[in-house]
């Protein structure tokens, strides 16, 4: 298959701003523990936000489990939540602060250094064919599937932490 290459990609700009939560990728959580946050800018510039919820000798990513836990309470503005459903935080405006790193073969990479907290609304840039690149309201399609909670998440995973270590 021939494909066109782009030109001129460029990262979310370092430094303080305000991003919203374009998707979350939950297809690997079954089988790895893993949520992938999408992030963009009010220019469309995206970011993923890996979340692995379980180190490589199976034990919790408490790191893991605090920067999400930031995240989500960032995003809905309420220090005080205990369990988020994650559809609940797709299209919610968030103040980051984003720090280049160099990729080890080239290339500058977008990181979240700090989940502020909420940020304020910006006009989402249109995709192509002028629909909208995602849902400002948050509200997710009429055939997505029910999303799991972080408590339920987290509970999936001590229950298999406790299975392994008998």
């Amino acid at each position: 298959m021939k494909r066109k290459l782009v030109e001129g990609f460029q990262p979310i700009p370092a430094g303080e701003q305000v991003v919203r939560i374009k998707e979350i990728d939950e297809t690997d959580y079954e089988k790895f523990d893993k949520l992938v946050v999408v992030i963009e800018d009010a220019h469309g510039r995206t970011a993923r936000v890996n979340f692995n919820f379980v180190n490589n000798d199976g034990s919790p990513n408490e790191i893991a489990d605090f920067v999400f836990t930031r995240m989500a309470r960032a995003a809905l503005g309420d220090e005080t939540i205990d369990e988020v459903d994650t559809t609940d935080l797709i299209g919610k405006f968030v103040r980051v602060e984003i720090e280049h790193t160099e990729g080890s073969k080239g290339g500058t990479f977008a990181n979240v250094k700090r989940w502020i907290g909420p940020g304020e609304p910006f006009e989402v840039k249109k995709a192509a064919g002028g629909k909208s690149a995602g849902s400002v309201a948050g509200a997710p399609a009429a055939e997505t599937p029910k999303k799991k909670t972080a408590a339920e998440i987290l509970a999936e995973m001590r229950a298999r932490k406790a299975a392994t270590s008998k």
